[in-house]
């Protein structure tokens, strides 16, 4: 079997769908298909079943996932190995909620080349639905997530001691709009009094599910959904007519808001809170470089308040 066979299954794993799976990956839904069933008949184990759930992996699907996410980080470590010495290369998964991932990657990115050649780091934009599963099935070492303070408490009183959250920065949400936006004078808005713009999302932020604001987007009339965070940023500029909604953390730095293309909004109607957490498997054996990591994204949090 393949490498990119074996990230195909990943894939599915994640999407909990075949045919979900198969339009991130521009493979035919059939194409895909075949490949698991040649996987499962090598193996002789069925590795998915489906439910009225979704795709979902089998007792043992999920203990050779388990293989298979071992035998992907080993093959990126093996095409990172120097050529000029012995030392090999690490390899961190870091996942990041979407609204997250621009200001982390940009600090991060920044620093870490300079302070650990030998190490290196995976950055993934991950959905509020994926967050939890990249820990269970080992995709990230690390998440970077958030959720509303009783949905964060809630993960604190029923993880059993084996998962890991801290909390590391309290945000709001608030209304992002064009700078030519009838809104961009008022300091607060209510939720009632925009249903009427033109609200943009992406594919992974904000979403129906997620649940710190999910229950609040079907009363928008009219939405679009784009690619990622910074495209729709960049179309929001230029339409005064639409808007989102986003924590302030979503445009840290950010050079739409900083020349005031863009304006950021209070907004009532709803609760706005927002807990930012890091979370990892407390059953999971950490490395130095892993907890390094950890260390370096809290102090970016305290450097944030």
């Amino acid at each position: 079997m393949r490498i990119e066979h074996l990230q195909f299954l990943v894939e599915i794993a994640k999407c909990r769908s075949i045919s979900t799976a198969a339009k991130k990956l521009y493979i035919s839904q059939t194409g895909l298909s075949a490949i698991v069933n040649s996987i499962e008949a090598e193996l002789n184990i069925q590795i998915f079943r489906r439910t009225n759930k979704g795709t979902v992996l089998t007792p043992e699907g999920e203990e050779a996932m388990e293989i298979i996410q071992d035998i992907i980080q080993k093959n990126d470590e093996l095409h990172f190995l120097h050529s000029s010495n012995s030392h090999q290369c690490r390899i961190i998964n870091l996942g990041v909620f979407p609204s997250g991932t621009y200001a982390l990657s940009s600090h991060l990115t920044k620093i870490w080349a300079k302070q650990h050649k030998h190490t290196h780091l995976h950055i993934y934009e991950i959905g509020h639905e994926d967050l939890y599963n990249c820990i269970n099935n080992h995709t990230a070492s690390i998440v970077i997530g958030a959720e509303s303070p009783e949905f964060f408490n809630a993960i604190i009183n029923s993880s059993n001691g084996r998962t890991f959250a801290e909390p590391l920065f309290q945000d709001h949400f608030h209304v992002l709009v064009s700078s030519r936006s009838a809104l961009a004078d008022n300091k607060l808005v209510h939720l009632d009094n925009i249903l009427d713009y033109h609200l943009l999302l992406t594919h992974t932020y904000p979403n129906p599910q997620d649940k710190p604001i999910g229950h609040i987007l079907h009363k928008f009339k009219n939405f679009s959904v784009l690619n990622n965070l910074e495209v729709a940023k960049n179309v929001l500029s230029e339409n005064p007519d639409m808007l989102m909604l986003v924590p302030s953390f979503a445009v840290y730095q950010d050079r739409l808001t900083s020349g005031e293309q863009l304006k950021l909004l209070d907004i009532t109607g709803f609760d706005t809170a927002l807990t930012i957490f890091m979370m990892c498997d407390s059953s999971a054996r950490l490395n130095i470089q892993e907890m390094q990591l950890m260390q370096e994204i809290r102090n970016f949090f305290v450097r944030l308040a």
